[in-house]
C-alpha cells in the first residue's frame, strides 16, 4: 500500500477506514458487520470474538481478522491474535465466523498488539502458524 509520497502504509483497521474504504470493504463477504461475531474453530470450539478487521486498501481485500480471545472456551495465552481472512467464512444467520484453523493453531498464534506496526516477519509468523503461505510474492 502506498501512501503520501509513495511511502508504504500498513493495513488499515476498520476503525480508521474512510467511508469509501468501508464501502469497498463491505462488498466482501467478510465485512465490517462481522465485528462482534463469535469465531469458531475447525474443530467446533469457540476461540473468541471478532474485534476488528485489517483491510489492505491497495489490493482491496481484508487480510486479517483480529480475534479477542477472552471468551475462548480453551486457554489462549494471548489476549488478541490475527487470523488470516482466507481461513474464514461468515455465517451471518448465527453471527459466527467459521475458521479452517484448529484450536491448537489459535493457541499457538503470535500475540497481536494493535499499537505496534505489523512487520513482514510478524505476518510471516502468523501465516506459518496457520500452515498458510503469505499473500505477497516470495
Amino acid at each position: 500500500m502506498r501512501g503520501v509520497g509513495g511511502r508504504r502504509m500498513g493495513l488499515i483497521s476498520s476503525k480508521m477506514m474512510t467511508p469509501t474504504q468501508l464501502q469497498q470493504c463491505c462488498a466482501e463477504d467478510l465485512a465490517v458487520q462481522t465485528i462482534g461475531y463469535t469465531l469458531q474453530t475447525a474443530d467446533g470450539r469457540r476461540a473468541g470474538r471478532i474485534e476488528d478487521i485489517l483491510y489492505d486498501d491497495e489490493d482491496g481485500v481484508i487480510r486479517y481478522l483480529v480475534v479477542d480471545t477472552s471468551t475462548a472456551e480453551f486457554i489462549v495465552n494471548q489476549p488478541r491474535v490475527l487470523l488470516p481472512a482466507t481461513l474464514c467464512c461468515p455465517d451471518h444467520g448465527r453471527r459466527t465466523v467459521r475458521s479452517r484453523a484448529g484450536a491448537e493453531q489459535v493457541q499457538a498464534a503470535p500475540r497481536y498488539d494493535p499499537a505496534v506496526a505489523l512487520t513482514r516477519a510478524y505476518e510471516e509468523s502468523v501465516f506459518t502458524n496457520f500452515g498458510e503461505h503469505p499473500y505477497w510474492p516470495t
